[in-house]
């Protein structure tokens, strides 16, 4: 009879640790496929992330590896018990043995979860290892119980999604712990940060916003491509033009009452100031403090000297983003793919080029960036 595996979960967000169970229950089980249902609302604890990116996450992680399947069956809003789960997939599968997997940490309250005689009916369980319990003992329990369970082959799984979103929280990219994939899709929609685009959204106008989105769906992308930091990227995508909108007086009040600037030709420019006020903003405002994300919103207008992989990923992102078209965005596009230093190099020539054919001054700031990225591209 073939076997099919239920691992159930908030998957909030799903990482490495419930991947590598569910290829060891795969394998170990010779099972034909293992099932992920993430919950829609699960009994204990609101799921941080909607349900639908829970589900693509889950998609993503799960990709093309053979004998996974995702399944949307407990999305719903209502909490959803494991016989239920269990029961629904029995009608899909009916003809199959249904194996539940579960974490050794979850054993002691099995016996008391609804209609837990009903599961112990529909499916056998597959214990996998956790850090901190005795996975035999805890089985032998639920065999008393009268549950038909065994314990995975497996090492002990050491990794939460608590701990993951910490590391996100701490804007890293959790290595080791997440899919880059995930990683990635997690920057882009900005889940598991505070929620930056709902504020910005009430600061810029609409065709301002959905740019926004796009550079931060691109600056994630070219980060995860270049090896840079993907959440940093993304929150520094969300409020690069946190103060775009804003009046050029009220840029020149609050750049004059902050001190940022006495140049004259920055003050006298939105395109110049509001890169520098935006960064104000991110830090007084939005309560950022990374300096690598500060550094890409103050620059991504003018670019400088010495762009770090966040304000290259930034910089770039913002003139390749799907909505630009202008002369030569197709050649930036296509250079952003293989090197970020070239494609800011010909977006910051182009750029040049443009203000000089109207008459307007070249920015030091873009001169500096221009020679920089030239001597790093002829190094190598």
């Amino acid at each position: 009879m073939r076997r099919i595996g239920i691992f159930s979960g908030a998957f909030d967000p799903v990482h490495i640790g419930h991947i590598t169970v569910g290829l060891a229950a795969l394998q170990a089980l010779h099972m034909e496929r293992v099932l992920f249902l993430p919950y829609g609302r699960p009994l204990l604890r609101e799921p941080e992330a909607p349900a639908a990116d829970r589900l693509r996450m889950l998609e993503l992680a799960v990709g093309e590896l053979r004998g996974f399947d995702v399944s949307d069956t407990d999305l719903q809003a209502a909490p959803r018990y494991a016989a239920a789960t269990a029961r629904a997939v029995r009608g899909k599968y009916p003809d199959a043995q249904l194996v539940y997997i579960v974490g050794a940490d979850k054993l002691s309250g099995i016996p008391a979860w609804k209609d837990a005689a009903e599961l112990f009916s529909i499916c056998s369980f597959a214990v996998y290892p956790r850090a901190g319990y005795d996975a035999s003992a805890l089985t032998d329990f639920l065999k008393g119980h009268g549950a038909d369970a065994q314990v995975l082959p497996a090492g002990a799984v050491f990794m939460s999604s608590g701990q993951v979103r910490a590391q996100l929280r701490l804007l890293s990219d959790a290595p080791g712990m997440l899919p880059p994939q995930v990683a990635e899709y997690i920057a882009a929609n900005g889940l598991y940060q505070p929620d930056y685009a709902r504020m910005v959204r009430q600061a810029v106008s609409p065709a301002r916003f959905r740019h926004t989105l796009g550079v931060r769906r691109e600056g994630a992308r070219l980060a995860r491509l270049h090896g840079a930091p993907m959440q940093k990227v993304g929150v520094a995508a969300i409020l690069h033009d946190c103060a775009k909108c804003m009046e050029l007086p009220r840029l020149q009040a609050i750049a004059r009452s902050a001190g940022l600037t006495r140049d004259p030709q920055v003050l006298a420019s939105n395109a110049l100031l509001h890169g520098l006020v935006g960064a104000h903003l991110a830090r007084m405002r939005y309560h950022v403090s990374d300096t690598h994300i500060l550094n890409a919103i103050r620059y991504h207008t003018t670019g400088r000297a010495g762009m770090g992989a966040v304000e290259l990923a930034l910089f770039v992102a913002d003139a390749v983003e799907p909505a630009r078209d202008y002369p030569g965005v197709a050649l930036v596009r296509q250079q952003a793919e293989t090197d970020l230093r070239l494609a800011a190099l010909t977006s910051l020539t182009g750029t040049q080029d443009f203000v000089r054919s109207k008459g307007g001054q070249d920015s030091p700031l873009s001169l500096e960036a221009i020679e920089d990225l030239r001597f790093r591209l002829a190094r190598g």
